[in-house]
């Protein structure tokens, strides 16, 4: 018996769901431009975005662990990009190289990765870009801007 294969059909999943409750919170700050992150009670590890479960303890983290961080932050590493995904599977390439870096956030413990704007190098301070309008979405941090 062997196994039957489909090429070529569209596939569209539509549905709402839940990214749960610390990450609602993380992107419902947004709105105020604001960036949360959870601070674990055990072992005082900051992690953003916001988990369920500290990643150093394993301790459980909840709404009670959560924290409003600056923005600004140090590029820890980097890396140039020259094309972005199209959502279908492929990819675009860019017009200019884009920078994609590793950032280290005051008061946290983790890094995030973002866009980042300006002359980078190891060690630069970066501020968060936000949209004109926010509504609370991932879309509303546009990345970050180098600020020394």
């Amino acid at each position: 018996m062997g196994v039957d294969r489909y090429s070529g059909l569209p596939f569209v999943a539509r549905f709402r769901w839940s990214v749960g409750k610390l990450m609602e919170r993380f992107y419902r700050s947004f709105e105020e431009k604001k960036i949360m992150a959870a601070k674990c009670e055990k072992c005082s590890y900051t992690v953003v975005p916001p988990r369920q479960i500290c990643p150093q303890c394993y301790s459980k983290l909840g709404e009670s662990c959560l924290v409003e961080l600056s923005g600004r932050g140090v590029v820890e590493s980097f890396t140039e990009v020259n094309f972005k995904l199209d959502g279908k599977g492929g990819y675009i390439w860019l017009e200019k190289p884009e920078v994609l870096a590793a950032i280290k956030l005051d008061g946290a413990s983790s890094t995030i990765f973002a866009r980042v704007e300006g002359d980078v190098k190891l060690g630069s301070k970066v501020e968060p870009v936000w949209a004109e309008k926010t509504e609370g979405k991932p879309s509303d941090l546009i990345g970050f801007r180098v600020i020394e």
